[in-house]
């Protein structure tokens, strides 16, 4: 009779040949503090939306869920708290094309409602939030949470710098891959819980992906929108770093501080032949990926 082998000694074994690579399912981070514990540390708010579709202004949070963390003066996590989510009942029926990506429909949420003082307490509670893509996530969260508003707020998408660090694309379940982990995603509190492993995970240089984002995420930056800029000059934006902004039809860039001078310039001479200026605004992580009222 054969004698049962465990999965994790296939999993090392299978891993060690060059043909394969082994991905392990991402479990839930639960962390209490320790005395070997350096510093205080950031408290850190992981967090995570589903909705029923991508406009703030017309569509509606499903699904919040989140978790307190604390990092050390490495940036790793070294506390975790319970992890909460909510289900809440739009004012309107769930779309089927949300129904197919979350797997909730309208009798998952109905009757369901967010926690609101809870919910806000967590927000406020926290040195700053970060999601994977707080563009996204950010505009929905205070709409849906107003007394939260202008907490700092930092991104694993965008305040890190991937291309630099190696890795291919950035979404989320394309980065944990290539840290060896696999998850199933598309619900709010499946992401969170992957974005703290994301978060806890130490890079060459030095530091997790945590402090990482943490250092580009305080760094103030200026906005510089070219507001009614000549269409012919659209290849040369793109170029330039520039974004389309669909709603409010306007090219933007996020340019660094000792830069933006140089770039005020660039734009009132090339685009607008010296007759203006474009618009510029000053951003720290505060107003960092909120709507702009």
């Amino acid at each position: 009779m054969a004698v049962p082998v465990e999965p994790d000694v296939l999993a090392r074994a299978l891993d060690r040949h060059e043909d394969f690579r082994v991905l392990r399912r991402i479990a839930p981070m639960e962390r209490r503090p320790s005395k070997d514990v350096r510093g205080e540390g950031l408290i850190g708010l992981a967090l995570d939306v589903e909705t029923t579709g991508l406009d703030h202004l017309q569509h509606e949070v499903i699904e919040l869920a989140m978790q307190r963390f604390r990092l050390d003066d490495h940036g790793r996590i070294v506390e975790t708290g319970r992890p909460r989510s909510w289900l809440e009942q739009p004012s309107r029926p769930i779309p089927a094309d949300i129904t197919r990506i979350t797997g909730l429909a309208d009798p998952d949420v109905a009757g369901r409602a967010i926690s609101d003082g809870e919910a806000t307490a967590m927000l406020m509670g926290a040195d700053f939030v970060v999601a994977h893509n707080a563009r996204f996530d950010r505009p929905f969260v205070e709409k849906r949470l107003p007394l939260a508003e202008g907490r700092p707020w930092a991104c694993s998408l965008n305040d890190v710098d991937w291309t630099n660090l190696g890795f291919e694309g950035r979404t989320l379940s394309g980065l944990l891959s290539r840290m060896g982990w696999f998850f199933d995603a598309h619900r709010a509190s499946t992401d969170v819980t992957a974005l703290m492993h994301l978060l806890d995970h130490p890079l060459d240089e030095g530091g997790t992906v945590a402090r990482h984002m943490i250092r580009t995420a305080k760094r103030p930056t200026w906005t510089v929108e070219a507001v009614d800029a000549p269409f012919s000059a659209r290849e040369v934006l793109k170029e330039r770093g520039y974004r389309w902004d669909v709603a409010r039809k306007l090219w933007s860039a996020s340019i660094a501080e000792d830069a933006v001078a140089d770039e005020i310039s660039w734009a009132t001479l090339m685009l607008y032949g010296g007759r203006r200026e474009p618009v510029s605004r000053h951003v720290t992580w505060e107003s960092r990926y909120a709507a702009l009222h």
